[in-house]
This record gives C-alpha cells, structure tokens and sequence, in this order.
C-alpha cells in the first residue's frame, strides 16, 4: 500500500485563478474601438473588420523571428526583401496553386485574384511558420493583408476576413 506522500496529488503546482488581477470585459477596450496606432508598432497597419485581424506584424514571434533574419532589419514585415518573391510574385503564386492542386485536387475561388491572394495567404503563412497542418489556422498581420490586397484587389470587394474555420475539408 502506498504511503500518503507516495499517492500523486493533481493540480498541485497549477496557478490558482486570480480573478481581482483580470479586468472586467466592459473595461477591457477592443482594438477595433482604438486608434490604430495605439495597438500598431509598425506604421504599415489599418483596423481590420474582425478584432482578431487587428495585429500588428511585430507582435507574432514567428514573423519577428523572419525579420531579424535580414541583416538591416525591417521596421515592417512588408518591407522585408522576402515578401515579394514569396508572397506576392504572381509566378511563385502560380507554383503553389498547381502544389495544392497535384496534392488536394481543384480550388474552387471566384477569380484570379482571389486565387492569388490565397496563395499569398498560404505561402505567407508557410513561411513564417512552417507547416502548421490541415485545418489549424492563424491570423495575418494587417499589414500584410493590406500589401497583399493592395497587390490583388477584389474588384466587388467581397474579401473574408479571419474567422473560424467551418467543418470543411478544404
């Protein structure tokens, strides 16, 4: 028979709960109500229509982590010298979709620019991060967004935001 200080004890070393150090939901101010450069550091950023889309480039570790890469490091991911080739050169656009298409079948998108913006989507996020695997999504930084729209508009101005995702298999 186990002695009382052999017998696991769970929970033991969790922090405990301190709901006077939380600020209450009505007090807590929503980036979509904020000036954008309140919550901007980059100076590349414009309020987004979600508030989950409302983040600046240099708050995500893993594009931080891109732009110490570069030996004069960038103020803003989308001066980086890599967002062009990676994420906006119609011709690695093009590669990535015929990608998906060999591995996943055809992407039904309204078109060319909606097909790019995805792509640039995709190989942002790739790029960044690394393979994250199937359904598991993450937020753009705004400014990359923007670049990205600014470089393939909707033309009906139809562009989805960041949500979750649905129960799909694309």
């Amino acid at each position: 028979m186990a002695h009382r200080s052999d017998v696991i004890q769970p929970y033991q070393c969790d922090p405990e709960s301190d709901p006077e150090g939380e600020a209450p939901e009505e007090i807590q101010t929503l980036r979509l109500q904020q000036d954008v450069s309140e919550w901007c550091s980059c100076g590349n950023c414009a309020t987004m229509p979600t508030e989950a889309e409302n983040i600046c480039c240099l708050e995500i570790p893993q594009v931080t982590r891109r732009l110490r890469e570069v030996e004069d490091e960038p103020s803003c991911m989308v001066d980086h010298p890599g967002l062009e080739p990676v994420c906006l050169n119609v011709y690695s656009l093009q590669n990535a979709c015929q990608i998906y298409r060999a591995d996943y079948g055809p992407l039904r998108l309204r078109g060319i620019h909606h097909h790019y913006r995805y792509f640039a989507y995709r190989s942002f996020v790739s790029w960044c991060g690394g393979f994250l695997g199937r359904r598991i999504r993450v937020v753009i930084p705004a400014c990359v967004v923007l670049r990205i729209h600014t470089e393939f508009p909707d033309a009906e101005g139809h562009c989805v935001g960041f949500g979750p995702r649905l129960n799909r298999d694309t």
